[in-house]
Parts: structure tokens; sequence; C-alpha cells
């Protein structure tokens, strides 16, 4: 599987992360390659030109944004999630994480997700029913990529990321599906951090939720920012918090 991590901004922490987490678990028939996606340039030419460049060689392959962080579990749930969806019908897309922002989904998911862990076993799940941006890494087949090479314009990567994997899957353009549990995800410098702003506060509550569902993760490291966020919650948004959880448990 060849695997392109991309960058807009160069982040050096968040290169080096994604890079020594691949070293250490991806196998030999998984390749690496760092490509710079330059902001000050045609972000969406760049992309174009990788995306086109590897439907010609007719296998499927890896991007993975800054801060993808590969497990134990990542190559293997990947290799074979592939191979099941070749067999079944094929694919466009396979995401191996998403932001998830809709709290009824993400309290079902982490029930099935103890279900699935005590067994050792991944679920393909179709992302489309979902509130979902963000994946930290997708596997593009090549059938999908005259189209997810079709993208108008993109003024970050973050646009780039949106306008050509996430909303033709919403749309219904392009088949996705998503491994859960995740097989990978996004660590950044401020994992420690949930900013006040609502749109950086939802987009970390989905981080966070993300690193506890992932394969190889769990809740003990997120310990801390769920204490700082639990401190501005309101009497009442304790009380229902409580009550979710003992259901779920």
């Amino acid at each position: 599987m060849k695997c392109f991590f991309l960058s807009a901004d160069g982040d050096p922490q968040a290169w080096a992360q994604t890079q020594e987490s691949f070293l250490n678990h991806a196998p030999a028939h998984w390749e690496i390659d760092f490509f710079q996606l330059n902001p000050k340039k045609d972000l969406v030419s760049v992309w174009r030109d990788l995306v086109l460049g590897q439907q010609a060689l007719g296998q499927p392959f890896m991007v993975a944004t800054p801060g993808a962080r590969f497990g134990q579990h990542t190559c293997t749930t990947l290799d074979n999630s592939v191979a099941h969806l070749e067999k079944s019908g094929g694919f466009d897309l396979l995401f191996s994480d998403l932001r998830l922002l809709q709290a009824g989904a993400m309290a079902d998911l982490f029930v099935l997700r103890r279900q699935l862990a005590e067994h050792g076993r991944t679920r393909l799940i179709d992302p489309r029913p979902l509130v979902f941006e963000g994946p930290g890494a997708c596997i593009i087949h090549p059938r999908a990529c005259a189209h997810v090479g079709t993208l108008a314009s993109a003024a970050s990567l973050r646009e780039l990321i949106e306008g050509a994997l996430c909303q033709p899957v919403r749309e219904g353009g392009l088949m996705a599906r998503f491994v859960f549990p995740f097989a990978t995800m996004v660590s950044s410098g401020e994992d420690g951090i949930v900013p006040p702003e609502p749109e950086a506060r939802s987009a970390a509550i989905g981080d966070i939720y993300r690193r506890m569902v992932w394969r190889d993760g769990g809740c003990e490291p997120e310990l801390a920012p769920l204490a700082q966020m639990s401190k501005g919650l309101s009497t009442e948004a304790k009380a229902f918090a409580i009550l979710w959880a003992a259901m779920a448990d």
C-alpha cells in the first residue's frame, strides 16, 4: 500500500509523529511518501496530479493528514478491510477514522466498540447517516480517482479533504465505508487543550472521542482533557452524562 502523508503547512511535530508511528508499525509492503501541498500554489492542481497519477497505477492508495497516527493493528486491519470490500462489490473510499459530531451516534458506537473489541473484530460502516468531517486518513480506490480529482477549488488542506472526500460521500457520488473501531487516529501538540470557542471546541471533542475509540486507543490518555472539559459543564449536563454513561456501561 502506497501511503501519501499530506501537508500544507509543514508542521514538523505532526510530520515527526506521523513518520515515527508509521515506521514503528507498517509492514514491508506499505510505503510512505511525504507530499507537500504548498498553500501559496494551486492546491487543487497539485492534488489532481497526485490522484490521477495513482489512478494510472491501478492500485488503492492512502492519503493521510498531518498528525495521523498508526498503531499495532492499523495496517493489518486496513489490508483485511480492503480485501473484504474488493470481494463484496468494491468501494470508492475507505476512511480509517473520522471526526464524528453527533452525540447519539457517538454513544452508540462507543457501545459497539466494546462489543467488537472483546472479540478482536472490526466493522465496516456507511458514514452517510452520520454527521462527520476530518478523516485523518483515507484509502482511495482507483475507480474513484476521476471523481476525487475534480475538485474546483480549495484554500486549505482542510477544505481540500472536505471537498474532495467528505462532501461527495454525503451527496451520494462516492461509496464509502469507515473502519470501526478506527484503524488510525489524529494527534497534535494541543491534544490536552479544549478551546472555549464553539467550533474549535466541537472539533476538539470530536478528536478526543476519535482517540478514545480507535483500535489501539482507550480513555486513560484522555482523562486530563476530559477533566478540564467537565469544569465548564452545567449541573444538568453532568446529570445527563452520568445517566447516559450508566445506560451504556
